[in-house]
């Protein structure tokens, strides 16, 4: 899945839920990039949109993404790998 072609922001409308476990995945995300010697800066970016609530650019939503691939990929809890799925989809939808 690639971003909207278009570099307009989008806005997701997740459930208070969906937000909580969107930001355990790229917290966790920092973590293991701190953790490897990598440099955060994107996640910590992406972190603030979430937290802010502002609409997310197209690379943010690449990268949210990519952490939540591997959230649905991962030994994360089965409720937290399917809200990370549902959160997917919203994203894919909105393309």
């Amino acid at each position: 899945m690639t971003a909207p072609p278009h570099n307009s922001p989008v806005s997701l409308d997740l459930t208070r839920e969906e937000t909580w476990a969107v930001h355990a995945a790229v917290a966790t995300e920092i973590d293991r990039l701190v953790d490897a010697d990598e440099d955060p800066t994107d996640a910590v970016e992406l972190l603030r949109t979430i937290e802010a609530d502002e609409p997310f650019e197209s690379a943010e939503l690449d990268y949210l993404q990519e952490i939540l691939r591997t959230r649905v990929e991962s030994d994360a809890p089965p409720e937290d790998r399917t809200i990370a799925q549902r959160v997917l989809s919203q994203i894919e939808s909105s393309a």
